[in-house]
């Protein structure tokens, strides 16, 4: 079952509280599979859990977060970006 944009916020929320996913821009933003030396890949989205992100941000200290790009958006909503 997939999550509504309601609780795809709230989830976002959450994880911006917790540090998870910052709250700021970020250092480096790639698009696709990128370099695996930079960013590796995670076969699933940081907010949604499904398969098949294709967006990767990377701050740093090396965190990082791969997200659908439909995640990205309402992220970057929740922050005032």
């Amino acid at each position: 079952m997939a999550m509504t944009d309601a609780q795809l916020r709230a989830k976002i929320r959450v994880l911006m509280t917790s540090g998870d996913l910052p709250n700021e821009r970020p250092g480096v933003y790639q698009v696709g599979y990128g370099l695996p030396e930079i960013a590796p890949r995670s076969n699933v989205c940081l907010i949604c859990d499904d398969p098949g992100p294709t967006v990767t941000y990377v701050w740093s200290g090396g965190r990082t977060a791969n997200l659908h790009a439909a995640c990205d958006a309402l992220w970057k909503l929740e922050r005032g970006a």
